[in-house]
């Protein structure tokens, strides 16, 4: 039997899902404050096209501020299993995957009827959108022990997944630095982007299924 028989065969998760949370189990604490410093990111940047748009609009409407929230109690603070933490994790990533689906079908469809800078602008506002559900399955991978090389969903791995986007990346970077094709742009993002979300949407189910199995 080949070891990728064997892999397949095993249980997909490295940590007691059930187990109380005490502390977080090896590089997870790393991957998380990489996930909130990016999310702080991209509040600044939205925080910053606000400020503009208000600025060119002669807007002086008060930002809202954020929302607080209460304080936990000493000693009230409800346990939480890896399993449900994780699990609260994929559902928050899946609510983002299925926004940026029909965002990207709207992008597409703008691209075909703007300027290249405005292509650029469409672009620049979901890029990091797509890399927030990904933070988030790093940082799920860490909790709950997977190893990405060995699980895989639908002929995919989580490793591959990752690779997927980054050649996404580079192939709308490149179009956008050359300016030769708003409707080629457009394909890109309604197909290849298209295609990896739907695919980022049937890994975070399985994973979910998993979980529960």
């Amino acid at each position: 039997m080949s070891e990728a028989t064997k892999i397949r065969g095993k249980k997909p998760f490295t940590v007691d899902l059930d187990g109380k949370i005490v502390t977080l189990p090896g590089k997870s604490l790393e991957s998380m404050m990489g996930m909130f410093a990016h999310l702080e990111s991209v509040a600044l940047r939205r925080s910053h096209d606000v400020s503009a748009i208000r600025k060119n609009t002669g807007s002086s409407k008060k930002q809202d501020s954020m929302p607080k929230y209460p304080v936990f109690e000493e000693g009230n603070v409800e346990k939480i299993s890896f399993r449900e933490l994780g699990r609260q994790v994929i559902r928050s990533a899946h609510g983002q995957v299925i926004s940026l689906q029909h965002r990207a079908h709207h992008v597409q469809s703008l691209v075909l009827i703007n300027s290249w800078p405005t292509a650029e602008k469409l672009w620049g506002d979901l890029l990091p959108d797509c890399k927030t559900p990904l933070f988030e399955l790093n940082f799920l991978e860490e909790l709950w022990g997977i190893i990405p090389e060995q699980l895989d969903v639908g002929g995919w791995t989580l490793v591959r997944h990752w690779q997927q986007f980054v050649l996404i990346q580079a192939e709308v970077e490149v179009l956008l630095a050359r300016r030769q094709s708003l409707l080629h742009l457009s394909d890109i993002i309604e197909g290849h982007l298209g295609l990896w979300l739907k695919r980022f949407e049937d890994i975070l189910n399985k994973l979910d299924e998993y979980s529960v199995a």
